[in-house]
């Protein structure tokens, strides 16, 4: 993050969002607007044609849904800064792409800038948060045609077909300059309700043909694609009042934001704060919650905590950790922590967490499995979670950072340090530090620059992991005290095979007719079995 978007995190809050002239920032601070956040506050780049430029029915500039889009997004803290200056009216796939191979500078439209101007390529490269809206004008020449001479679909198809490309071509341009921006494509809509029945019948046949190859274009270069056919159906008379423009009206702007654009970017991954909270279930009527940190534009003065949606509490911000008594027996609870600023701001997207109170966190398929006890103590203790179904999953695989992660938190371990490895940098925040802390430990090694995070762990590389973990506890390797009778560990190197030799000989493994498996993969309820035993023996 460049020390410039910090500057326009102070200046985006005090600028209007009345965009229909360039808006350049102040750094000058008026009023605290901003809530404090447990997300990264992100910046937004509009591209495309007239209907990212906003032009309405009667052919004016005026707020689009992009601005809309961008209203919502400032207003929840979401949002450092947004421009759509480099959406232009009139504009088609290979306009956009021009500008973006050319690396075009244009007005900035828009907040959070310090400067009037921008190039495209910088901002990209700058940008969490890309919308793009572009193929209406590839198209609408043969359209409207289509109104004295009918609709020539070959035609048509062709030139949908070169839109295609081009959009391809814009979205791997995008990818290459900034391959963690999150890209959302828009949909067509019926842009021409208006035509006689036999036009209307034909069109939309047309219509659903071309979202669906915008669809897997998009899907296919990892941008998301957003419908707005039905948003704009369902009200025509409003959302397209001029038979004679294809432009939405403000209403209809407003509605394709709210209604496509805004569901699935809210619920990106980029302001997903579920794992910055933590609870442990003391016994049946007593959990602790731990919280991170939330930051501010000013500072963070306290914390509210909300139990079930009811404000039970608050304390001052130097702490993020409480103690919740006299819950009670048998009972789901959901709490959620806000930070507040002095001015009273309160944060939108804030972590929470749930869970059940008594001898059971209410895993629907552990009654009858061997590893019950492992499971509910595993779970009980922090080590392990379940899943938002209100299963556990026993029988699934373990993945090499699950592994990493669980270890690390059964022993509390914390670093600043970051971990060399390549192939992490698209897991949350917390789960980077956790494989961090476990790299700085020594309990992981990686390979090559690559930790294989999503690879299944194997029951060899766990008790390295487990066996790496004692010694660092302890300070001392453990010597194992007779030969394991395990046929099938000896091209394994020596230290594995002491680890496998530790894990036997503490009980948290029997192997099966003679053989550890040291190659097959760790199942849940074997990993809550071993961590469980391993966190008793340190104790």
């Amino acid at each position: 993050m460049q020390f410039s978007k910090k500057i326009r995190l102070l200046a985006a809050s005090v600028l209007a969002l009345q965009l229909t002239i360039p808006v350049v920032a102040s750094a000058q601070e008026t009023n605290d607007t901003i809530a404090p956040s447990w997300i990264e506050q992100v910046d937004y780049v509009a591209l495309g044609d007239s209907l990212a430029h906003g032009m309405n029915e009667v052919g004016v500039i005026g707020l689009g849904y992009t601005d809309f889009v961008a209203q919502v997004l400032q207003q929840e803290g979401l949002i450092t800064s947004y421009n759509k200056g480099f959406a232009y009216s009139g504009y088609t796939t290979k306009n956009v792409l021009m500008d973006l191979q050319s690396d075009v500078e244009k007005p900035v439209t828009g907040f959070g800038y310090t400067s009037e101007q921008a190039k495209l390529r910088a901002s990209i490269k700058e940008a969490e948060l890309i919308t793009l809206t572009a193929g209406a004008n590839d198209l609408l020449p043969i359209l409207n045609e289509s109104i004295a001479t009918g609709v020539n679909a070959a035609q048509i198809l062709k030139a949908s077909h070169e839109a295609m490309k081009n959009i391809a071509a814009i979205l791997e341009e995008i990818s290459s300059l900034n391959p963690q921006a999150q890209v959302y494509v828009m949909g067509y809509y019926n842009s021409f309700p208006y035509f006689n029945e036999d036009l209307q019948s034909q069109f939309k046949v047309l219509l659903a043909v071309m979202n669906t190859s915008i669809k897997t274009t998009a899907e296919k270069a990892g941008a998301v694609f957003v419908p707005t056919f039905e948003v704009v159906a369902k009200d025509v008379a409003n959302y397209l009042p001029n038979p004679e423009n294809i432009h939405l009206s403000e209403a209809g702007y407003l509605a394709v934001a709210n209604e496509a654009f805004l569901p699935m970017i809210k619920t990106s991954k980029l302001w997903d704060a579920s794992t910055a909270i933590r609870v442990n279930v003391e016994n049946s009527t007593t959990v602790q919650v731990k919280w991170l940190a939330a930051t501010d534009n000013i500072g963070v003065t306290n914390y509210n905590i909300y139990v079930n949606g009811q404000l039970t509490s608050s304390q001052s911000a130097d702490k993020t950790t409480i103690k919740l008594e006299n819950l009670a027996h048998n009972t789901a609870y959901t709490v959620a922590v806000k930070a507040v600023d002095a001015a009273g701001n309160e944060s939108v997207q804030s972590p929470t967490v749930k869970f059940t109170t008594e001898g059971t966190l209410g895993f629907t398929d552990t009654e009858n499995h061997w590893a019950k006890d492992f499971i509910q103590k595993a779970a009980h203790e922090g080590i392990m979670k379940g899943y938002s179904d209100g299963t556990f999953k026993p029988e699934q695989n373990v993945t090499r950072a699950q592994m990493a992660t669980m270890l690390v938190r059964s022993l509390g371990l914390t670093t600043k340090e970051k971990a060399p490895f390549k192939d992490i940098a698209s897991y949350d925040a917390e789960t980077q530090q956790e494989i961090s802390a476990a790299y700085a430990y020594g309990l992981i090694k990686g390979n090559n620059g690559q930790f294989n995070p999503g690879q299944p762990v194997s029951r060899a590389q766990l008790a390295l992991m487990i066996s790496r973990a004692y010694e660092q506890q302890l300070k001392q390797a453990y010597v194992p005290k007779n030969d394991v009778p395990f046929t099938d560990i000896a091209t394994y190197n020596v230290e594995t095979q002491r680890a496998i030799a530790m894990l036997y000989e503490f009980g948290m493994v029997t192997g099966s007719n003679g053989e550890f498996l040291p190659a097959a993969s760790t199942k849940r309820s074997h990993a809550a079995k071993i961590l469980v035993n391993f966190s008793k023996l340190l104790k």
